[in-house]
């Protein structure tokens, strides 16, 4: 791998994604038309994205010792992810995921995290990260021990090398995790979340006071997910907003990482604010138009800016911006 790899650390899944007419009540039969078994899990979804853009990825985390592992790695492998540092465990089967998608795009999941919870420090290698320029962290990863004792150990060793580190929350882990979430943002350089998890982590009404606040805690970055209404963006003494690109969605699940890998890509070339938030409001809106998972590929990014001609505020020239970035991959 180069240098600057980047290396994600979270619940690896198998998705299983059923569309349904909507959710039923309790003792009543839902029907689909539409079932599809896909690679699941945050950190997962992002790094077929950013490797999709060229950036070289590793994942780190645990599966079980069944047939689930084996489409896991074969998924990765075949979309260009190293998966040296995934584990193998007996104790339970790999993280399994149910989703159900109503018309409108919108999912209800049912999860069961198995292996991704058993994971320890001892299972870290020492040459981790030898060729790691950034580590992103699925919020998933500091709900429970050992998986938590290990990601605290990932930050101690990427903050001993100078390594920046990048985290995106989640609503479940801010929602049952506070007091972790924040001991996290404590230590890390980028954060990702979204409007419900922000006003929690902050205390803040408005987008401008939980940016204010983030970065105040001492965050480069902090980043804001809206949904439809798209996204924020601040740094100490600035902050952009970005509406969000018109596409015809079909499924929402995994809109928000391949908008974290729009971020951790801006941040890690060096691109400008705007440009970043740009560019991860574009991976998010194109994340919807298919059903799980998003694989997008740079050519796609550079299609879909050349088609809709549209330059976004503040200022000039973003996708040019972006498409030079994506160019020098």
């Amino acid at each position: 791998m180069d240098r600057d790899s980047v290396l994600f650390f979270g619940d690896i899944n198998v998705d299983n994604i059923f569309t349904v007419d909507e959710i039923p009540e309790p003792g009543r039969d839902a029907y689909s038309d539409q079932a599809e078994m896909k690679l699941g899990g945050a950190v997962c979804n992002s790094a077929v994205v950013l490797s999709g853009l060229g950036q070289t990825c590793a994942i780190l985390g645990a599966v079980g010792d069944d047939i689930w592992a084996d489409i896991v790695h074969q998924e990765l492998t075949n979309a260009g992810v190293n998966t040296n540092f995934i584990c193998r465990k007996n104790e339970k089967a790999t993280g399994l995921i149910f989703i159900a998608v109503i018309p409108d795009g919108e999912r209800t999941m049912f999860s069961y995290r198995g292996a991704n919870t058993t994971i320890t420090p001892q299972d870290l290698p020492e040459d981790l990260l030898n060729n790691i320029g950034l580590v992103e962290f699925s919020g998933y990863a500091f709900m429970s021990s050992p998986q938590k004792d290990t990601a605290w150990r990932v930050i101690e060793m990427a903050r001993q090398r100078g390594i920046p580190c990048s985290l995106d929350t989640g609503l479940d882990p801010v929602i049952h995790r506070p007091e972790a979430m924040q001991e996290v943002i404590s230590q890390i350089n980028i954060l990702i979340t979204g409007e419900e998890e922000a006003k929690q982590l902050t205390g803040k009404s408005t987008h401008e006071a939980q940016i204010s606040t983030l970065i105040d805690a001492g965050l480069e970055w902090a980043a804001i997910k809206l949904g439809s209404s798209g996204a924020l963006l601040g740094w100490k003494g600035g902050l952009t907003s970005q509406p969000a690109f018109p596409v015809r969605v079909k499924d929402t699940t995994s809109a928000g990482d391949a908008f974290s890998a729009g971020i951790i890509f801006g941040y890690h070339q060096d691109l400008s604010p705007a440009a970043s938030l740009t560019l991860a409001n574009l991976l998010g809106g194109l994340a919807t138009t298919v059903y799980g998972a998003a694989r997008i590929s740079s050519e796609d990014v550079m299609k879909y800016m050349t088609n809709t001609g549209r330059e976004t505020e503040p200022g000039e020239g973003l996708f040019k911006e972006i498409g030079s970035s994506l160019s020098a991959m």
